[in-house]
């Protein structure tokens, strides 16, 4: 019976080590919005993404905007940390690559649109020292090394219809999700826990509807939500040894919105985005112990505005901000009166999730010959204090930051 109860809590607390090591999440489909116009609207949008990864968000749009190449690249920089009030502070820096690309063609005398798109939303090799976690019922520091590889394919078409203004587009977003835990230890004495590796391959549908005019525009997302069930293998330091990994994760719905009109050279956008989490509170679970019921999650909305001025002979400048709540909750952890214990995933699990966050970002567009470039200085941040009630209480902070180039070769 005990070493049944030490299989169940330290199984428990290892997962959600591994939870917070793979998930470089703080928004939807990743960190950062992908593609240039959504980094430069500071957020994920149905209207301000003006090159292919719109495919990720509203396919509509593809009809609005120039077919060609579009490509992004640039470094980013995250910065995390985890005050527990009884252990050392535990901080991660972690720099990565920032890029994305696709092509859009026409079909059907220019009414019709087609488009791919790709991004990578996490290429993470994470190293913790001390983090704190509960093993056996005591809170123990452990030592932490794990992987994430999360690529995005996106492929869809659009249709106009030019006497109304409308578009629709469908697409499918073909996501590849790899997680490796490759050690988690106890700090003090070096006692190996867990070792754990999970993929999984698993397509999501996005439809949209957009409207333009001279000087105002219109769009509508929808991201229908994906349960993803992965397949991979567990290690564990005592027994049993080795088995397969019952890991389900979900993505919840997203509901984009977005209004844009303009006015001579000044152009203002809004963008407000709904997401169903709360959906997913009976689907999630942490891969390894049964005694998970159920996930702490709530519907949530993400808000932003965006402001640009285009300065004739020289280019456009554009200034936004959003605010992102969160759809985790701080979760719970408790034993029953057989003195099982039982976990409700939380905060920790969806680790930046679980982070309420604040985007800025300043970009400058300017157009040279077939050749239009943006550069944008994209900011994300947050933090959030979980009282004595959850099971990993604490301050929390984190701050991404990145510099990016996007290039689109007009046709």
């Amino acid at each position: 019976m005990m070493r049944h109860r030490n299989f169940i809590a330290m199984s428990a607390i290892c997962t959600l080590v591994f939870g917070l090591s793979s998930r470089i999440h703080a928004n939807v489909l990743g960190l950062f919005p992908g593609g240039a116009g959504c980094k430069s609207a500071a957020m994920e949008s149905a209207g301000d993404c003006t090159d292919a990864q719109t495919l990720l968000y509203n396919p509509a749009v593809m009809s609005n905007i120039d077919a060609g190449l579009s490509a992004e690249a640039g470094l980013g920089r995250l910065q995390y940390s985890y005050e527990h009030p009884n252990f050392d502070p535990v901080r991660a820096d972690i720099k990565t690559p920032v890029v994305s690309g696709g092509w859009i063609g026409r079909f059907a005398e220019s009414r019709g649109s087609w488009g791919i798109a790709f991004l990578p939303s996490s290429m993470a090799d994470l190293k913790i020292k001390g983090m704190p976690r509960r093993v056996d019922g005591s809170l123990e520091s452990l030592n932490v090394r794990a992987t994430r590889k999360q690529f995005h394919l996106a492929a869809g078409a659009s249709y106009a219809f030019p006497e109304t203004g409308m578009s629709l587009g469908l697409s499918l977003i073909d996501t590849y999700d790899n997680r490796t835990l490759k050690g988690a230890q106890v700090t003090n004495s070096g006692t190996p826990l867990v070792e754990m590796k999970a993929s999984g391959n698993f397509i999501r549908p996005v439809i949209g509807t957009a409207w333009t005019s001279d000087s105002a525009s219109a769009g509508v997302g929808y991201m229908f939500p994906v349960t993803k069930r992965f397949k991979g293998k567990t290690k564990l330091a005592f027994k049993p040894k080795s088995f397969n990994t019952e890991q389900v994760d979900y993505d919840p719905a997203m509901l984009l919105t977005s209004a844009r009109v303009k006015i001579q050279d000044a152009t203002l956008s809004a963008n407000v985005n709904r997401v169903f989490g709360s959906k997913g509170r009976g689907i999630q679970r942490d891969g390894l112990s049964r005694q998970t019921k159920t996930a702490d999650l709530k519907d949530a909305n993400h808000v932003g505005v965006r402001g640009s001025y285009k300065i004739s002979g020289y280019g456009e400048l554009s200034l936004a901000a959003a605010y992102l709540d969160s759809y985790w909750g701080d979760g719970s952890y408790y034993t029953d009166q057989d003195g099982i214990p039982h976990q409700e995933i939380g905060h920790i699990f969806g680790q930046f999730n679980a982070i309420p966050v604040r985007n800025q970002a300043v970009s400058w567009k300017q157009t040279v010959n077939d050749w239009q470039t943006v550069t944008t200085l994209y900011r994300t941040a947050g933090a959030t204090t979980v009282g004595p009630g959850g099971d990993n209480p604490g301050y929390y902070q984190i701050e991404f930051l990145s510099l990016t180039c996007g290039v689109q070769r007009v046709m």
